[in-house]
């Protein structure tokens, strides 16, 4: 099999929208390219002041000096701290491979792809002329001498010298693209040192944000006593006081734009182009129009499916499962069974560093710095406990190693402080998509966990107090097992008798123990194992019902209707509906 290239992406806080976008394109246009994709994603920006526990979070980043990358894409705008821009600029330097910026500006090291946007800006300015008629209209511009600034500024010269229109170097000013120069910007309108203009044209939906909620507190209003646009479409509406009319930039080319001049570099081969996402003039409350849909009906039914798996995780207990395990075993199961709580997941990994290990159980693995220990799958054809020791700078191979099709792994850090537990990697499988910010919370509930495991393993041989496990711990172990394979294989036909033959205990015994060491009963347990099954086929396929409750072990689609109702309180075709 030919080997893939692998192409690295560093980049922080992805379930932001612009940067999912981004990371959507990338993925697309490296699936064409039959190219592997390992995201190095940090779950903050590092914006000052940045924490010791944040700090630390960078040493994620040391797996950019693994040597199997070819090149990487780097999102330098993507964290808040010159500092860390610093220490990943030097990382990556380092390397002597191929390093792709986005959107970032002229480097003295690496290769920048930028939007070409003049054209779309342009169209803002014409929408407050030709729409709405207004005569004096300011522009606020982003940062003094980046490229998009400028051209931002040059485009708005262009406009108002096409229809006459007056303007001088008090009509405009140099923002930052952030929110600190709007609210100055502000305080010069709301003082009288600039007089009102009709409206006013910002370089981004940031700075335009800012300046609506700095002028409303000053008691102007937006859009009755001034027009705002904004520009690239980053801000969503529910982040936004007003609705803002923009014009969204396409980050998603931007994303593939730079994968393909990547390959290229590498390479010295073209490969095919992504086709180009089209874009309009998206019409909100802040320019005086009445805002329109924008969501066509896939991007609904997706929101809707969102939505879902939000619930589910804000209404699981799984903080205080994960809490309360005793085990490393225990822990990794429940991890292993609680996956399902992120939206459209196919695969996901955890590795954990030697000295952990060593804090937490018997270890041997002398020579290798971590192992893996949990590998599981949407599909079932494999999961559990695994152990396969190796070095962290392996794992980026480990993960791309003799797949039929081109792999994108997310890899989040794993610590507590200055402490790193391991690393963890999710898969979406073949969907160019990105992970929701409640896999990040997920994250730390597991680095929580990990935390507090350590802390019981110390304490324990001080511990001289009764455990449940330690009653008939053979038991214990088999039961164990049982539920883990009933958590895997719940649609298996599962009988008590055939249990008690197995562990050679009483079926009044054996249910009691069950009981006791985890809080339901078998059968219990194995409804919920069939519903959650349930759930998970009925929003991420299109089997038919009456298929689903046969897959998850039901001989008749009625007892399935009954015992999903009984628990969901809807019907297995209305919650269908409610998820797609």
């Amino acid at each position: 099999m030919k080997k893939r290239l692998i192409i690295g992406v560093v980049t922080a806080e992805c379930y932001r929208v612009y940067i999912d976008q981004m990371l959507c394109g990338i993925i697309a246009q490296s699936s064409l390219a039959d190219c592997n994709v390992i995201v190095l994603a940090a779950r903050n920006n590092f914006q000052a002041p940045v924490s010791p526990h944040i700090a630390h979070e960078a040493d994620l980043y040391r797996l950019i000096e693994s040597p199997c990358f070819d090149g990487f894409i780097y999102d330098r705008n993507a964290f808040a701290s010159g500092d860390i821009q610093k220490y990943l600029d030097d990382l990556l330097r380092h390397t002597g491979k191929p390093v792709m910026l986005l959107d970032a500006g002229e480097h003295p090291y690496f290769e920048n792809t930028v939007s070409h946007d003049p054209e779309t800006f342009s169209l803002l300015i014409e929408h407050m002329i030709q729409v709405h008629g207004h005569r004096k209209i300011y522009c606020l511009t982003g940062t003094r001498g980046t490229t998009q600034a400028k051209e931002r500024l040059e485009t708005y010269f262009h406009v108002m010298k096409r229809h006459g229109l007056y303007y001088d170097e008090n009509y405009y000013a140099y923002g930052d693209f952030w929110r600190n120069a709007p609210v100055q910007y502000a305080q010069r309108l709301i003082s009288g040192e600039l007089a009102m203009p009709d409206a006013i044209v910002c370089a981004n939906d940031i700075m335009a944000d800012a300046l609506i909620a700095a002028l409303a507190k000053a008691g102007i209003r937006v859009p009755q006593d001034v027009a705002v646009t904004g520009f690239d479409g980053y801000l969503d509406d529910a982040m936004s006081a007003v609705s803002l009319t923009s014009f969204p930039h396409s980050c998603y080319q931007l994303g593939a734009d730079a994968f393909r001049r990547l390959f290229r570099i590498i390479t010295g081969k073209s490969c095919r182009r992504l086709q180009t996402m089209h874009s309009r003039i998206q019409i909100g409350q802040s320019c005086g129009c009445l805002p329109v849909m924008r969501q066509s009906e896939k991007s609904r039914r997706e929101q809707r499916l969102l939505s879902v798996y939000k619930e589910w995780f804000y209404h699981s207990e799984v903080l205080f499962e994960l809490m309360h395990t005793e085990s490393l075993h225990d822990l990794l199961m429940l991890i292993a069974s609680r996956i399902y709580l992120v939206c459209h997941w196919n695969q996901f990994r955890i590795f954990l560093t030697d000295s952990y290990l060593k804090s937490v159980q018997a270890h041997t693995h002398a020579r290798y710095d971590c192992c893996e220990v949990l590998w599981t799958d949407r599909a079932g054809k494999s999961s559990g406990i695994s152990e396969h020791p190796l070095n962290q700078a392996e794992i980026v191979s480990y993960l791309t190693q003799e797949q039929a099709h081109p792999i994108v792994y997310y890899l989040s850090a794993l610590h507590m402080d200055e402490r790193q537990f391991g690393i963890a990697a999710l898969s979406f499988g073949k969907l160019p998509c990105c992970y929701q910010p409640e896999y990040c919370t997920l994250i730390s509930y597991f680095c929580l966990a990990f935390d507090q495991l350590e802390e019981k393993m110390k304490l324990r041989p001080q511990n001289t107090g009764s455990r449940k496990s330690t009653e008939n711990p053979q038991l214990y172990r088999q039961l164990l097992q049982i539920r883990e394979e009933m958590q895997q294989h719940p649609e298996a036909e599962w009988n008590v008798q055939k249990l008690c033959e197995r562990t050679h205990v009483s079926r009044s015994y054996l249910q009691r123990m069950y009981k006791r060491y985890f809080g339901k009963s078998i059968f219990g347990e194995l409804i919920d194992f069939r519903l959650q099954k349930a759930r998970e086929l009925l929003s991420g396929t299109e089997f038919p019902i009456s298929q689903i409750a046969e897959l998850c072990g039901y001989e008749t689609y009625t007892h399935f209707a009954k015992q999903f109702k009984a628990q969901e309180g809807i019907t297995p075709s209305e919650f269908r509906k409610t998820v797609l």
